[in-house]
């Protein structure tokens, strides 16, 4: 850093703490140009940007390398969807329970006795009207940061797999596969579950109808 502050003000002797009036005229010159240079990349039109892009794609890529590049860019958009749908998952568990504990403490049976499944299921869907479509930007806000803990899980299981060295696109497919079936599907259904039993438990209604 020092040496750039050197190149840039032409001057040998500076040291850090040296702020002359040459110095700081010097730094806002090269502020002022990059500033420029900002403004001029916002400004590209995106044609010109899509251009650029094609231009990288075809000559400086060989066909190895767009393979490569096009199975990390899916694979990592797979993941962005798997850890939003992750999320709407665990909401769709908590409007589920809610559902199931609201109808079990009106009617003082499980849901799933004779009569009582059409209820709960129009119980949900009116759940669904206000704690579904009006959550969507939470959900979105929320996928930001776990992203990158749903992508340590995932790529964490490619990692240990015996598919890794073999056949290494098919263990990146193979892990999104048993992510989805391990997170989005068992773990989301047992946290359901344990939502649902806490509220039977609340209730004093058991969770399925007593014969």
């Amino acid at each position: 850093m020092l040496g750039v502050v050197k190149t840039v003000t032409g001057n040998e002797e500076y040291q850090f703490g040296d702020l002359t009036r040459g110095t700081v005229r010097a730094a806002g010159n090269v502020l002022t140009y990059s500033e420029k240079a900002l403004s001029a990349l916002r400004d590209a039109n995106i044609h010109e940007l899509i251009e650029i892009l094609d231009l990288y794609w075809n000559k400086s890529m060989d066909p190895d390398d767009r393979a490569e590049a096009f199975t990390v860019a899916v694979y990592t958009g797979a993941i962005m969807v798997l850890a939003y749908n992750f999320l709407a998952n665990v909401m769709s568990g908590m409007v589920f329970a809610a559902a199931w504990v609201k109808i079990s403490a009106e009617a003082g049976a499980s849901p799933l006795s004779e009569g009582l499944w059409s209820k709960f299921l129009q119980t949900k869907s009116t759940m669904d009207i206000f704690f579904g479509g009006p959550c969507l930007p939470a959900r979105a806000l929320l996928t930001i940061p776990w992203f990158f803990r749903y992508r340590q899980f995932v790529v964490g299981m490619a990692r240990h797999s015996p598919l890794r060295n073999q056949f290494p696109i098919i263990n990146r497919y193979a892990s999104l596969i048993l992510s989805w079936v391990v997170a989005n599907l068992a773990f989301v259904s047992c946290i359901t579950f344990s939502m649902i039993k806490i509220g039977s438990i609340c209730t004093g209604v058991p969770v399925f109808p007593v014969t």
